[in-house]
């Protein structure tokens, strides 16, 4: 194809079109090329400025105490192997650690009394609440201490990545005679969620992109996140290129 004269969009300068797509001169390609790689910087701060105002008080709020769409209440026998303080031990012989197979066991018991808990119901990649109730036999053990085993089973019982759990309670009492250890879980919400990776908001994944690359097929950058970052590079972009 013959080349032909054409004007810069920006700056009005004469280019010799190289392509359909030849717009811009040299000098203005240049500056755009270098605006539009500060566009996920500009984004990122915009998140952030929307991240700070969105910070919650020190203090607890509601959100702590919200309503669950769906919960799921399991037992199992209690045992101080549940404990993150008999969990790994050390070989005497080999001077390893390891973890002891009586927790293992009880991790395992745990994560298939909520596998058969939860039967057909669906959970959700959103935050998903935990509630423990231990039943000690005696005031030995800390009852905090067996919140690392039972979050690690509930990973192994649900599709859901352990980076959405939350502790909504942690109690404990002294029973003498079959002390249980009372596991509950349960949503606010039954639809898939995305964390932005900008503003740090839980959004519907209707607010992303679409991603296939991505295990749920959206991308980890809200769209508002996104358009701010444009309004704000085109700002500069207008500041810059009429320099």
């Amino acid at each position: 194809m013959t080349s032909r004269t054409s004007r810069c969009l920006l700056c009005g300068a004469a280019i010799q079109r190289r392509n359909p797509n030849h717009r811009y001169c040299e000098t203005c390609s240049k500056k755009w090329s270098t605006l539009n790689h500060r566009r996920r910087e500009l984004a990122r701060e915009a998140g952030l400025k929307a991240n700070r105002e969105s910070k919650r008080s020190v203090t607890l709020s509601e959100k702590s105490r919200c309503d669950l769409a769906w919960t799921v209440q399991v037992e199992v026998p209690f045992s101080y192997f549940a404990s993150k303080n008999y969990i790994h031990q050390l070989s005497r012989s080999t001077g390893r650690v390891f973890v002891h197979r009586k927790s293992k066991s009880k991790r395992n018991e745990i994560s298939a009394a909520i596998r058969n808990g939860l039967g057909e119901q669906r959970v959700a990649h959103n935050k998903l609440w935990i509630e423990i109730l231990v039943q000690k036999p005696d005031h030995r053990g800390d009852a905090v201490n067996v919140v690392d085993l039972v979050c690690d089973a509930v990973k192994d019982a649900v599709p859901v990545d352990d980076r959405w759990f939350c502790i909504r309670q942690l109690d404990w009492e002294i029973i003498k005679e079959d002390p249980q250890l009372i596991i509950g879980i349960g949503q606010e919400s039954c639809n898939d969620a995305q964390v932005c990776s900008f503003c740090g908001q839980i959004k519907p994944l209707e607010a992303f992109n679409k991603d296939k690359r991505q295990a749920l097929g959206v991308g980890h950058e809200c769209r508002e996140c996104r358009r701010v970052g444009r309004v704000l590079r085109k700002q500069s972009a207008e500041t810059t290129l009429a320099t």
